[in-house]
């Protein structure tokens, strides 16, 4: 896959158009190859697997897929596939393989991060079909799970447009929370910023 371009430019060079006018057109034929084929995999996703797994789910007798279906978890999966597909075409776009693939990245990330919410709803949704769920209720520790979860992957999309390391910036999140914390919870209130807190 990697010699298309350059077969493409020969091929175009061939037809009598000059190099660097070859290259030009090389380079837009290969963003509408890209660009198709990505588009051909958000249709396919959607209109068959999609299709077919709501077909399974209306007719199999668990709960848990139908919550699933309810939260649209395999929608939002659904648009991770040209995501992918960019990101794993991009070395063919020469030279904006590094800023493609790090916009499609953290498009990813973000669709990662909305499809774990949705899996905790349709979680929390399975739950409270269960009679434990009104002497024991878990939204709030799902709603903290999505806080942690916003934080680290947030984390991640940063890191990866900024091009560091993103578990040395998490380590200094880290940190920071920390002193925070012993700033906030200390009985002698560092630099005099926050009153102490108190545990009774």
């Amino acid at each position: 896959m990697g010699d298309l371009p350059v077969l493409m430019k020969i091929w175009l060079m061939e037809l009598g158009l000059g190099e660097s006018l070859a290259g030009v057109l090389n380079w837009i034929g290969l963003v509408l190859i890209v660009g198709s084929v990505a588009w051909l995999s958000n249709a396919l996703v959607k209109r068959i697997i999609l299709a077919f797994l709501s077909y399974f789910v209306k007719h199999s007798k668990t709960k848990w897929d139908d919550a699933m279906l309810e939260r649209r978890v395999f929608t939002r999966m659904s648009h991770l596939a040209p995501a992918m597909v960019i990101y794993f075409s991009a070395n063919l776009l020469a030279p904006a393989t590094s800023v493609l693939q790090r916009f499609s990245m953290v498009y990813m990330i973000g669709m990662a991060l909305f499809v774990l919410f949705a899996f905790l709803d349709a979680g929390i949704d399975i739950y409270r079909s269960y009679p434990v769920a009104k002497h024991r209720p878990i939204k709030g520790y799902a709603q903290i799970a999505k806080i942690i979860l916003s934080i680290f992957l947030g984390v991640m999309a940063l890191a990866t447009l900024l091009d560091r390391s993103p578990w040395l910036m998490l380590s200094g999140l880290g940190a920071m929370t920390a002193v925070l914390c012993s700033c906030c919870c200390s009985k002698t209130p560092s630099w005099g910023l926050w009153p102490p807190c108190s545990f009774r």
